[in-house]
């Protein structure tokens, strides 16, 4: 039996090159589902809607292959039915 659709929502800390911080955002816009928050001193903010947990590791993957990125850190990730965000 398939699984019901999920809605994965995660906060990430993404740890970069102060100097790279304009370029590491450009290509960060390309990964889906991905917005960025805030960034300062070489730290980024970003949220992202995903929808499955393999979607979250494949995404942060994603993030780290950046130049100038050196890591990035889950720091919060919540996730429901979709029909259960639907219905609120």
């Amino acid at each position: 039996m398939p699984r019901a659709p999920e809605v994965h929502i995660s906060s990430l800390v993404i740890q970069h090159s102060p100097d790279r911080t304009d370029a590491v955002r450009e290509a960060a816009a390309s990964v889906a589902g991905l917005e960025w928050c805030a960034a300062e001193n070489g730290k980024a903010v970003v949220t992202l809607v995903t929808a499955s947990a393999a979607e979250v590791v494949d995404r942060i993957a994603l993030l780290n292959a950046i130049p100038g990125v050196h890591t990035t850190t889950m720091v919060y990730h919540h996730y429901e039915p979709a029909d259960a965000i639907d219905a609120a």
